[in-house]
């Protein structure tokens, strides 16, 4: 079995996770999930994408690819398709299969990109288009550390909200990599998008402890750039919108007012602001630092 620690949980996997590589460790004699490759027949699964909640199991399936099957929060078994490729099998397995997984330990399952500056993590989320990698990446090269790119764990505890680091690598447009004069950062081509890449960074916190989380900034597109402060609904409105992940599985699992409520404290407790900027690269850098001045981060 291969071990990994991820999100505060302890995981043995039958497959190797090289994405997760940076989490590799623990030898837990119970692990808190295991990752299991099954060999039997698949079983039937829902129409292609759709989700099947009954009880305890959580089950969908992607054409070509296989199917997942989760039980209890704890246990996550893969029917591969019998074409299925490795890094494909992978990409459902760490993002939507993990998602639901941790929907159903009843954690708060966030989708945006996070770095962390001064010891403390800002979460950009937003619509999908947003830039929301691209912002993260462009305060990384202003000094930041990345924490997260795409889902991650929201924790509350000790009268504090907490990020757990999920990336050690962020995925980047090919237009951004230019601009920012990442090129021989490239790691591999993505997966999905012929134009988006993954790129290696200066510094991440893959492996270490949460962090407390200092804001979150939902990005927009404007004609001008400014930065302002939301509060009370319109704060919790804009980041459901932003961070929920895989709406149509909390709808088939029934926990959108749990994820909600879980939402709400966490807007409790940590100041949003929305982020509204052009679409055009060459303001990133006054982006970021209007970011860091917002929020006394500079």
């Amino acid at each position: 079995m291969h071990r990994y620690f991820h999100s505060g949980l302890s995981v043995a996997s039958e497959i190797e996770l090289p994405e997760w590589a940076a989490f590799a460790g623990g030898d837990a004699d119970e692990p808190d999930v295991t990752i299991v490759l099954s060999e039997g027949h698949m079983p039937d699964f829902p129409a292609n994408g759709a989700i099947f909640a009954h009880g305890d199991t959580v089950s969908f399936a992607v054409e070509g690819v296989g199917g997942w099957k989760l039980e209890r929060g704890c246990v996550m078994t893969l029917y591969p398709s019998l074409a299925a490729d490795p890094r494909e099998l992978r990409l459902f397995t760490l993002g939507s299969a993990w998602g639901l997984l941790g929907y159903q330990r009843g954690h708060a399952m966030w989708h945006g990109s996070a770095v962390e500056r001064g010891g403390r993590a800002v979460l950009f989320c937003g619509d999908s288009g947003e830039g929301k990698s691209t912002m993260a990446a462009a305060a990384i090269a202003s000094g930041a550390a990345l924490v997260a790119d795409d889902l991650s764990r929201v924790e509350l505890g000790g009268g504090a909200a907490l990020l757990h680091p999920s990336s050690a690598r962020i995925k980047l447009w090919s237009q951004a990599i230019d601009q920012l004069g990442w090129r021989d950062r490239v790691t591999e081509r993505d997966w999905m998008r012929e134009d988006k890449f993954h790129c290696s960074v200066p510094s991440h916190h893959a492996g270490d402890d949460p962090l407390p989380l200092a804001a979150i900034v939902v990005l927009a597109t404007g004609e001008t750039l400014a930065l302002e402060p939301l509060i009370g609904g319109e704060a919790l409105k804009a980041v459901l919108a932003g961070t929920i992940y895989r709406p149509d599985a909390l709808e088939a699992m029934g926990l959108w007012g749990e994820q909600g409520a879980l939402a709400a404290r966490v807007v409790a407790q940590v100041p949003v602001f929305r982020l509204t900027r052009p679409r055009d690269l060459a303001v990133l850098d006054s982006a970021v630092r209007l970011v860091w001045e917002g929020l006394s981060l500079g």
